[in-house]
């Protein structure tokens, strides 16, 4: 190593001269290394796109419509610590559920909480007899359908249990002008 190079190192991080040393970014940008199980078709489909599979995944991410990623899906299970989820919905279309509170999370997100006493089957059942009402739009009808697939899936899922907590939403009241 020079005596550029030495003095350079011994610099503090802020004031180094970035070298053009060691292996480039492979996309052009910070990355992470992920490992995929994937259905052999798949991984067939991918090499079609791309022999290296995280190029060809890039690339179809990178050709998909712009909306695909500011439209949140209908209805997910989101981790929210360890291996405990929350069932974490699209607020655009979830508007009501008969027995269940709509918990927003953010513009976008919002999660279920059933009242008191209820548990996965309460919630089964309102997503029925929501799907029943006619004041239900398409929008909405093939949400719910989703969210129904989505419950009996989970429901037969042996991986998964369900357990029901009560939680405290703590909303803060603006005073009116009058009030002291």
């Amino acid at each position: 190593m020079s005596s550029c190079e030495w003095s350079d190192a011994l610099k503090p991080p802020a004031e180094r001269v970035p070298g053009k040393r060691g292996r480039p970014q492979k996309f052009g940008r910070p990355s992470d290394v992920v490992a995929l199980t994937l259905p052999k078709e798949v991984i067939a489909g991918l090499r079609r796109v791309h022999e290296d599979l995280a190029w060809a995944i890039v690339t179809m991410f990178e050709k998909r419509p712009p909306t695909y990623v500011s439209e949140p899906a209908d209805v997910e299970l989101v981790t929210i610590a360890g291996e405990q989820s929350l069932i974490v919905v699209n607020r655009a279309v979830f508007k009501r559920l008969p027995g269940v509170e709509i918990v927003p999370l953010t513009a976008q997100r919002a999660f279920l909480a059933l009242d008191a006493g209820r548990g996965m089957a309460d919630l089964e059942l309102a997503v029925i007899d929501r799907l029943e009402s006619a004041a239900v739009g398409s929008r909405e009808r093939k949400a719910l359908a989703g969210l129904l697939a989505e419950l009996r899936r989970w429901r037969h899922d042996p991986r998964l249990r369900f357990h029901t907590r009560a939680i405290i939403v703590v909303e803060r009241v603006r005073r009116s002008r009058g009030a002291s």
